[in-house]
């Protein structure tokens, strides 16, 4: 088969949780073998970029809903599980190597974030545009899905 799922010892990476695509050429034993031993080793280098990157998609999600999550008045469930998981992720993110300019990128990104809760929260948006902070929240948030898409396309294709 051209590409397949193993769960092998490379397939899924307990320590952090990973399952790891692999495309081998052939099927013989030994080219399989020697193409985990090179996966493994390839991907134990990238896992910290994977991780960052599918927090920072689950809080870009997360995110993206708080105009409909507002409509059902659930905002402070929001700021909870938000808080939560915030807290979480610092807790994971301190305790692994990351590249300081990936993490800076990240926080750039929370930062918007939390910008454009603050101008929802304290700016009266114009009287011409009254769904203007909901728009920008939504327009944010697919400019980070795109980004993502293609970023997860670009690991696929490697």
């Amino acid at each position: 088969r051209r590409g397949h799922i193993e769960y092998g010892s490379s397939g899924i990476n307990a320590e952090y949780g990973v399952l790891l695509y692999k495309s081998s050429s052939s099927n013989t034993s030994s080219s399989n073998t020697s193409t985990s031993n090179t996966s493994a080793n390839n991907t134990s280098a990238s896992n910290t970029t994977v991780n960052l990157s599918a927090i920072w998609f689950t809080i870009i999600a997360t995110y993206s809903m708080w105009p409909l999550l507002q409509k059902d008045e659930l905002e402070i469930m929001y700021i909870a599980s938000m808080g939560v998981f915030l807290t979480l992720t610092c807790i994971v993110l301190r305790n692994q190597e990351t590249s300081i300019h990936l993490l800076r990128v990240f926080l750039f990104s929370l930062l918007g974030c939390a910008v454009i809760h603050g101008l929802e929260v304290f700016v009266e948006p114009p009287s011409r545009y009254p769904h203007l902070w909901p728009t920008l929240c939504s327009a944010y948030s697919s400019v980070h899905f795109g980004l993502f898409f293609c970023y997860y396309n670009y690991l696929q294709i490697q």
